[in-house]
């Protein structure tokens, strides 16, 4: 999904100014109507990383959202870019804003990572500049096109202390169940990750992978594609086709599918969330118990999931969730309500914490963040 909106309030501010653990949790994993008990032994966080995402900042001030961020236990944010607004035109880079300025002037001195998206694909939309539109992603000129542009990416990030890269978001949604354009696309990743490591060298290179992508009827494909990723990049929110929910503990047998497909594998929870609206079958009690199972099921699988990236931590104004309707060209009320109240934190003003916040605090802190 597109996340920009907050950083474009850090541009004014920026002009004016081993494992610990004696075992998993002893208690039976929290049902829809099971009321929250908070988990006594837990897996301590270890070499986890947690990690939330900001959309719109809590009363306009991106400083007050990123010190809740970092409270509840977040080392890192996530940043995603857009080929198409960074290439403006062929060999020519003017993005306005300028992101990646924006994300090295701001994060470094707030002691934050940033897990770097590049969407080149981003869910439903192919991000190729304007003269490349058409083109197929083997395409050696589009290859070498992609090189230039991580050259222009890493002179614009010299201090920015990158956890991950991803090129693609959800690229599933693009490359559906068509063989062919998966083996297309992954004819244009392996050199891209390739060049990447040589600019970036220890930070892992991957592609974000919808979990139903994974596991569902493209499944092969993603196999294929994960075997030239340094890690395994998955989005997951529990959602029936009618954006209704899935029960809460859903996230338990979600992740245990996730790592015995991939059981050789670094896996990171790329994006997660649990909307809160009534539309969608939820309610904040629904958001806390599935929290509450997510921490749950990542302790299970503490050794191998190593990154959770919570969406998000604050819901959205209603002007930002035109913004997507208009991006994803879905009009749909169960959509909307979904996109609107993924947030631990309500909206507008300055937020009140949904009875979620609390729990995740909670969580957190259990294993040591």
């Amino acid at each position: 999904m597109p996340k920009r909106s907050a950083l474009l309030l850090v541009i004014s501010m920026l002009l004016t100014s081993m494992f610990a653990c004696d075992g998993l949790a002893e208690i039976a994993p929290t049902s829809t109507n099971t009321p929250y008990v908070k988990l006594v032994n837990v897996v301590h966080r270890g070499d986890r990383r947690l990690e939330i995402d900001i959309t719109d900042a809590e009363n306009g001030d991106y400083d007050q959202s990123i010190a809740l961020v970092k409270d509840a236990g977040a080392e890192s944010v996530s940043l995603s870019i857009f080929w198409d607004e960074i290439e403006t035109s062929p060999g020519i880079f003017a993005p306005d804003p300028n992101w990646l300025e924006i994300a090295n002037l701001y994060y470094p001195g707030q002691n934050l990572q940033v897990s770097l998206v590049i969407s080149v694909l981003d869910t439903t939309a192919v991000r190729l500049p304007f003269d490349l539109a058409g083109k197929s992603f083997m395409d050696p000129e589009v290859i070498n096109r992609f090189r230039v542009l991580l050259d222009y990416i890493k002179s614009q990030v010299p201090d920015l202390k990158l956890t991950s890269l991803a090129i693609g978001n959800e690229i599933d949604g693009v490359l559906g169940n068509n063989s062919k354009d998966w083996e297309d696309y992954r004819a244009f990743f392996t050199p891209a990750a390739e060049y990447a490591r040589m600019l970036w060298p220890g930070v892992p290179v991957g592609t974000k992978i919808m979990f139903d992508g994974l596991i569902g009827p493209s499944s092969d494909s993603a196999r294929k594609l994960n075997q030239d990723t340094d890690v395994i990049m998955v989005t997951y929110y529990p959602l029936a086709g009618d954006f209704t929910v899935k029960d809460p503990d859903s996230v338990l047998e979600a992740f245990d599918q996730i790592a015995s497909m991939y059981p050789e594998n670094e896996i990171h929870i790329a994006e997660i969330g649990y909307p809160t609206s009534e539309i969608n079958n939820s309610s904040p009690e629904k958001q806390s118990a599935f929290i509450q199972n997510m921490f749950l099921a990542w302790d299970e699988h503490a050794s191998q999931i190593t990154v959770l990236s919570f969406a998000w931590l604050t819901d959205l104004p209603q002007a930002s969730v035109t913004e997507y309707e208009e991006y994803y060209g879905f009009n749909n009320p169960a959509f909307t309500e979904f996109l609107r109240t993924l947030g631990l934190r309500t909206y507008p003003g300055n937020g009140e914490d949904k009875t979620g916040f609390k729990v995740f605090l909670d969580e957190a802190k259990a294993r040591g963040w």
